[in-house]
């Protein structure tokens, strides 16, 4: 276990408590309450999801089974837009639903990792590390499934989410994904075309 991980999580330093997103998350699912059951009766690609501001990006969470351990939500990024660089203590599972782009994830001091996905990736990042979004195509969204273990975190009293006091823009990114792949770095992917050419960003 990092050591990040408990002294991010167990602080009771106000700086962290003033970054913390649970608020915001807890008054959007009152607004937006979790869909219940044990089936979502929607297409993941397809459905309407309403906006999350904190997030940049638009969301809905899942509560099925009445599972007591595991959540999930479902995330759009917007076209050629970026989520929020952020952290949890949860540990998370993002499949990729739709869409093509790819994600920065790093300790404090350590290098920052690239993870390229597309449609049908899989992917983690570490528990309490920072990571932000990427969404590579400018014409459409990207969707991903995060499945978590929130409620054996909130039962624990250990659940928290950190947003960064740093958002790297999508030009940041680009420069960071550009290094990984030119030194063999990068994890997974296609480098953002079928034919492994880099995809540029364009400004918004």
């Amino acid at each position: 276990m990092r050591d990040e991980y408990l002294k991010g999580v167990l602080s009771s330093e106000k700086k962290n408590r003033d970054a913390s997103e649970i608020a915001a998350r807890d008054e959007f699912n009152k607004r937006h309450p979790p869909i219940k059951g044990l089936v979502v009766p929607h297409d993941l690609r397809k459905m309407d999801l309403p906006e999350r501001p904190w997030r940049n990006n638009r969301g809905q969470w899942f509560d099925l089974a009445d599972y007591e351990v595991l959540n999930a939500h479902l995330a759009e990024l917007k076209p050629g837009s970026a989520s929020v660089r952020h952290r949890h203590t949860t540990e998370a599972y993002l499949y990729i639903v739709k869409g093509s782009g790819y994600s920065l994830v790093n300790y404090d001091d350590d290098p920052v990792e690239v993870v390229e996905w597309s449609e049908g990736t899989l992917f983690a990042p570490p528990r309490w590390a920072w990571h932000q979004h990427f969404n590579l195509d400018e014409n459409d969204t990207s969707r991903y499934l995060a499945i978590q273990d929130t409620g054996l975190l909130r039962t624990m009293r250990l659940h928290n989410i950190e947003r960064h006091s740093v958002q790297l823009t999508k030009e940041q990114g680009f420069e960071l994904l550009r290094a990984a792949i030119d030194s063999g770095t990068v994890h997974g992917g296609h480098h953002g075309r079928e034919d492994g050419s880099i995809v540029e960003p364009h400004d918004s």
